[in-house]
């Protein structure tokens, strides 16, 4: 890696950043909208980003005052991911990064909001690039990860569980979630914002924001 400090490790989250689901959660959203007459507005579904489930949800039925618990709206949604997921496509340029830190003995982990089952059906057409990743794969619902994002649980036990000599300071974050990036920071790990201006309420970059880089594309990112 060219930046310092010297990175020993990259961490990747998955929706969004490696996997092209973030239009399939709207896509599912505004199917149970529909009823409704509602549609999903960018305003709440960025702050849903890179959530877990039951935040994320929770987030939704408040802003747009459905009437439905969790339970009923998240008995549902499930039922439509099992479909659209199973299409989700790959970024651009994230088979290609994940390629290219592998053939250079970059240790690499994945940590997903993502519950296991999900993670398994998102995946199932890309499982040669996943199974780069080996063993080290740390889900939402995995039972040492205690709490969600931006708490920095996921990222510290990725890195544990990726090498136990490893330090924060060793790691680099790639996300594509604002929340994602405040729990790289709470890890007090090096980020990549992949910021992806297609969710982004304003067409302009930001002036500030917390991530050691931002970048637009997986593409841009030279790791050189």
């Amino acid at each position: 890696m060219s930046s310092a400090p010297r990175i020993k490790a990259c961490i990747f989250d998955m929706d969004g950043l490696l996997l092209d689901t973030e239009t399939i959660y709207s896509q599912v959203t505004n199917k149970i909208l529909e009823p409704y007459n509602k549609t999903f507005p960018m305003e709440t579904k960025l702050k849903m980003m890179g959530r877990d489930v039951r935040t994320a949800t929770d987030i939704l039925l408040a802003d747009l005052e459905l009437p439905l618990s969790f339970e009923e709206y998240d008995s549902q949604a499930t039922e439509l991911k099992k479909i659209y997921f199973r299409m989700a496509l790959m970024m651009p340029g994230a088979e290609r990064l994940l390629r290219h830190l592998t053939a250079h003995s970059v240790p690499i982990a994945l940590a997903t909001s993502s519950s296991k089952q999900m993670f398994r059906i998102k995946t199932e057409i890309h499982d040669t690039v996943f199974e780069l990743f080996g063993d080290h794969i740390t889900c939402g619902d995995d039972p040492d990860v205690k709490h969600a994002k931006p708490a920095p649980d996921i990222f510290l036990t990725a890195m544990q569980r990726l090498d136990s000599s490893l330090q924060p300071s060793d790691c680099l974050v790639f996300e594509d979630a604002v929340n994602g990036v405040e729990a790289a920071n709470n890890a007090s790990m090096n980020s990549i914002w992949v910021h992806d201006m297609r969710f982004s309420q304003d067409d302009a970059p930001p002036t500030e924001h917390t991530a050691t880089e931002r970048i637009t594309s997986l593409l841009d990112f030279d790791p050189a």
